[in-house]
């Protein structure tokens, strides 16, 4: 039986803590999205071309970059136009003339010999192999239908790690050099893959929720980065969890090829719960922190979820010509 105060504040109370709760919790998801453009300001490169004189490191890196593979893609089209180019020419001089790039830096050395291919075609109409060469010089797979399906069938989210084998750093390296192909905006390539083992993973595991029940038992930990520096424009503000979750979907794959099991950690945390994993992880301020990939080989006889997959027709929308 309600009492008089009851009914006149108990039901008031409730009410007014839901509103509170519901503003608060609004509040909270603008703080972050807040923190999250200005991380994006203070780490991203200007768009404006005078920026190329006030930037260094990995932000002129990113300029350098897009200007250098325009020119290549420009190459690697049917039908290249003939000339073309003068803008990436001249931001990639203003770049490169003054700067205190070393003779044996790779991203130089991309620049220059990119540059040194748009000159051959716009001056002799000559494709330099170097800047884009034949596609079949690259090689091709010989696998079959029935070794793509078992491959791609096959692979299943690891939560049964056994602790007595531990990878070897040999096969991250491995499966790593096989996911730096995965394509990215402009190649710039802004991942990174840093790997923990023993009490240091444990440490990192530490700061994720979703290894609960199993966590104790995964011998080794990956946290893929982006770093924010080789971006630029509120146009690829997005971008850097695009490529950054392309990088890593790419490396799990490539830990199935060579025989290590994995499990995809989500990182969907807050901007204070980031920092936190970047100080114990010793990342640089300017990293995103895309996932973590628990890795390591299977206990004998393991079981995985059932994860049934979509059928094709629920994914798949064929949209007919207009013609």
């Amino acid at each position: 039986m309600k009492t008089l105060k009851n009914y006149y504040f108990g039901d008031n109370v409730k009410y007014l803590r839901k509103i509170a709760w519901r503003r608060l919790t609004r509040l909270r998801s603008w703080q972050q999205f807040i923190l999250d453009e200005r991380r994006y300001r203070r780490w991203s490169v200007p768009t404006d071309v005078d920026s190329l004189q006030r930037i260094d490191g990995r932000q002129l890196e990113c300029q350098v970059t897009k200007d250098y593979h325009r020119i290549e893609k420009g190459l690697a089209f049917a039908n290249p136009k003939r000339p073309f180019g003068e803008d990436a020419r001249e931001r990639l001089s203003l770049a490169m003339d003054g700067r205190s790039w070393s003779e044996d830096d790779a991203y130089a050395g991309y620049a220059r010999t990119a540059l040194s291919a748009l000159d051959s075609w716009n001056e002799g109409g000559e494709v330099a192999e170097v800047a884009a060469p034949l596609a079949s010089s690259l090689g091709s797979t010989d696998l079959n239908s029935e070794q793509v399906d078992a491959f791609f069938k096959t692979r299943r989210t690891v939560r049964a790690f056994d602790l007595a084998r531990r990878p070897p750093i040999e096969k991250i390296e491995h499966a790593v050099s096989l996911a730096i192909n995965t394509p990215s905006v402009c190649n710039r390539q802004s991942w990174k893959a840093h790997y923990y083992e023993g009490s240091e993973a444990q440490n990192i595991l530490s700061h994720q929720r979703g290894n609960r029940g199993f966590g104790h038992a995964i011998p080794g930990v990956i946290i893929v980065t982006t770093d924010a520096r080789m971006f630029s424009g509120s146009g690829e503000r997005n971008q850097r969890w695009i490529d950054g979750g392309l990088f890593a979907m790419t490396l799990v794959w490539a830990l199935h090829a060579i025989g290590l099991s994995s499990c995809m950690l989500n990182w969907s945390r807050t901007s204070q719960d980031s920092d936190r994993l970047r100080a114990a992880a010793q990342l640089h301020e300017s990293e995103d922190i895309i996932v973590l990939i628990a890795v390591g080989y299977p206990v004998p006889n393991h079981r995985v979820a059932r994860s049934e997959r979509r059928s094709t027709k629920d994914v798949l929308m064929v949209h007919p010509t207009n013609s």
